[in-house]
């Protein structure tokens, strides 16, 4: 007899939407994580897309109010403009709305709706594995009906049960900046992040700073960049820089088997052109979380999650995907980035960061 019907594996928002939609559906859930404090530390640039322009990029998801509906006091700073700046300080403006939050606050938000839900909440866990229906943690063994793994882009799951790892990760660092700042959130290009960008995302108080690059492209060390962006963008920063991987090729091959599934970055759902997976996680986590419900219950495939998942976000993540390797191929130099910027313009931009093909 299983322990439990679900055990998920990490609990940020991928997880904690699964277990939410999952014990929602009348099904025992358990959510193991392994920080002591759910969302800390902060590892992101903890911006959110407005709803309604998450229903502009992905028409297929149904019923988003609902699952993007968070508390005023989640809100940090709403922002209705995207800067991209080219290596010159050239710049395009950008309409698009949408939020910085406090991502510890707001992953506690999520977490709290998993256990009002009915879900078990276990922190300070650390899974070294999972051999069939059992996880393994350093202090023992639990049992399963069905295993999530929602444990980021290295994930344990994955790699204990044979899904395809994620490819061509790059390194992001960030940190909160004290200080004013217009409501624009600002992305920087060029050499100062090779094959990312660096971003100012302002909040109520202060701005979330960050770099990211790849390490194909780039010169040094990510954190060399990171000084050399606060110093020419005259930034201070006063807390503990943190870093992540973000997976950028895509989503996986393979997100599902018998009695396993991968969600969010372990499966590789996040926006490959500015490497957003909140969203995705949530979205993705919704649709993990019934379907897991319904193979619990009833016996359905779990092959009908990937289904499901891909009929609703896949071909706006590989779009993106195609344009972050077609703005990699022309943005090798600062000398090529600012003439790229200038032939794609603001109007395209728009398109890139909603997910659309750049041409025609």
């Amino acid at each position: 007899m299983s322990d439990y019907d679900i055990i998920v594996v990490g609990g940020g928002p991928a997880g904690s939407t699964t277990a939410e939609h999952a014990a929602r559906n009348g099904v025992s859930v358990l959510v193991l994580e392994r920080r002591e404090i759910i969302g800390e530390p902060v590892m992101c640039g903890e911006f959110m897309p407005d709803t309604s322009e998450m229903k502009v990029t992905f028409p297929k998801v149904s019923d988003m109010d609902e699952l993007f509906d968070v508390p005023e006091s989640l809100i940090s700073r709403r922002m209705d403009l995207f800067r991209m700046i080219a290596p010159s300080g050239r710049y395009w403006d950008v309409r698009f709305a949408g939020y910085t939050t406090d991502r510890d606050r707001f992953d506690r938000f999520l977490s709290e709706k998993a256990r009002k839900a009915g879900a078990e909440i276990r922190t300070s866990v650390r899974v070294t594995g999972v051999e069939g229906n059992e996880v393994i943690t350093e202090e023992g063994r639990l049992s399963a009906k069905v295993v999530v793994g929602a444990d980021g882009p290295l994930s344990t799951v994955a790699r204990s049960l044979g899904f395809p790892r994620n490819k061509d990760m790059y390194p992001a660092v960030t940190g909160q900046a004290e200080g004013d700042f217009p409501p624009v959130m600002e992305m920087h290009f060029g050499s100062i992040a090779p094959g990312a960008y660096a971003w100012v995302l302002p909040k109520g108080h202060g701005a979330n700073v960050g770099v990211g690059f790849s390490p194909k492209l780039a010169d040094g060390r990510l954190i060399d960049h990171y000084a050399n962006f606060l110093k020419r963008r005259g930034l201070t920063v006063t807390t503990r820089t943190v870093g992540k991987l973000v997976p950028s090729n895509g989503p996986i091959a393979r997100t599902a088997s018998e009695s396993a599934l991968v969600v969010g970055d372990a499966a590789g759902h996040v926006m490959a052109v500015n490497g957003g997976g909140i969203p995705i996680a949530m979205i993705c986590g919704r649709i993990a979380g019934r379907a897991a419900a319904s193979h619990v219950r009833d016996g359905t495939p779990l092959k009908e999650y990937e289904q499901e998942w891909r009929r609703q976000v896949a071909k706006p993540l590989h779009t993106a995907v195609n344009t972050k390797r077609m703005a990699t191929m022309f943005m090798g130099t600062s000398r090529r980035t600012e003439w790229a910027m200038g032939v794609v313009g603001a109007r395209r931009m728009g398109k890139m960061i909603r997910l659309r093909p750049v041409f025609p």
